[in-house]
């Protein structure tokens, strides 16, 4: 087992006894052989508690007072075993599993601060100045340590940043830096702009992606909350597998809580975990077997529990056509101006419009 392995910080599991909305809420972050995943993606509809879950994990040892804990890849000194840390306690008792086998009680080190290997990026919150700051440290570093002319720092970055997004299609890359330490970018065009006049999809990028480069963070839990604000639904699909390879790169553990049913697709099904809510009381789902590849309206109504992917005057007009249809009143006046009226608005090739017409010549078809 390399040293990296036994520095590493992930998550293997969670449990809540009480927080909010969560009661002996249980979840687990372990691939199929039970080794904890470098992504996580945490789905469900609004207030299914993807949030508070990750704030949860953010303050755990801000907690006490119940039976709450969480299971690690945290190695100590002593073992290659995870390491259970105990809310009330504030104890973490190593070789755990083998314990619960012997029936053991063995001897606790003392309680160690998470906060230093938890990172928590809330959602729509991009500091602009946290990511320039950061710029900034990489650009002089290569200059201190590296002795790098201009130019060849120019093309060190602008390779590291093309790196980061490969895939992407960001159409801006770095330029310069001023004697004020501004950054600034160019576009395709070669016009030239600071950082804060990107665009809104761009600076997103910059903030949740590329400062995570930046800081180099390496051994640690990253939690992301809702990275798809502001970017465009093409980056939303490609974006999965740059947090990807982020964390296999920097022995990371990425955990995201996401509405985006483009990540949720882009996601292997092993990373996938969906809250639902029941009668106050979140719970995760078991019965997701997949997701990656799904088209976008089997991930809203499959996953994200949306039971309706129409408009509600649209879906109220459709299932009236439809019940027009099952009357065989397809010929009646009623069901020729509704079906005209949908077709104004979702054009002929709707694919409840198409298996309209095909019902009605099935039915004309077996009434011949």
């Amino acid at each position: 087992m390399s040293n990296e392995k036994k520095e590493g910080f992930k998550l293997r599991s969670l449990y809540i006894e009480k927080y909010k909305m969560f009661k002996a809420f249980y979840i687990d972050f372990l691939d199929s052989d039970e080794n904890a995943l470098p992504i996580v993606v945490i789905a469900g509809i609004n207030g299914s508690g993807k949030t508070t879950l990750l704030e949860f994990i953010n303050s755990f040892t801000d907690h006490d007072n119940d039976d709450s804990y969480i299971e690690t890849n945290q190695y100590s000194q002593f073992t290659h075993n995870y390491i259970k840390i105990d809310i009330n306690t504030k104890k973490a008792t190593d070789d755990l599993e083998k314990a619960r086998k012997e029936k053991k009680h063995l001897e606790v080190f003392d309680y160690y601060n998470l906060e230093h290997y938890i990172e928590y990026f809330p959602a729509g919150i991009d500091e602009i100045a946290k990511v320039e700051s950061e710029f900034v440290k990489y650009w002089y570093n290569l200059v201190k340590f590296h002795n790098h002319r201009n130019i060849e720092i120019t093309d060190k970055l602008q390779t590291f940043i093309k790196d980061v997004f490969d895939g992407l299609d960001l159409n801006v890359n770095y330029s310069y830096i001023d004697e004020d330490d501004n950054i600034y970018f160019q576009n395709a065009k070669n016009e030239k702009f600071k950082m804060a006049d990107l665009s809104t999809g761009e600076k997103t990028l910059l903030t949740k992606v590329l400062y995570l480069f930046l800081k180099e963070y390496r051994n640690k839990v990253i939690l992301i909350d809702e990275p798809e604000l502001s970017l465009h639904p093409s980056w939303q699909n490609k974006i999965l597998k740059i947090y990807e390879n982020f964390a296999i790169t920097n022995n990371c553990q990425v955990i995201i809580a996401t509405h985006s049913p483009h990540i949720i697709g882009s996601a292997n099904s092993q990373y996938l975990r969906v809250l639902d809510k029941e009668e106050g009381t979140v719970k995760v789902l078991n019965n997701i077997s997949r997701s990656y590849g799904l088209e976008f309206d089997k991930i809203l109504t499959d996953v994200m529990g949306v039971e309706n992917l129409r408009t509600p005057d649209v879906a109220k007009d459709i299932k009236k056509l439809w019940m027009l249809i099952e009357r065989e009143e397809h010929q009646s006046l009623e069901y020729i101006k509704l079906y005209q009226k949908l077709e104004e608005i979702l054009g002929d090739f709707d694919k409840d419009l198409v298996l309209a017409r095909l019902e009605i010549a099935r039915i004309k078809s077996r009434n011949a």
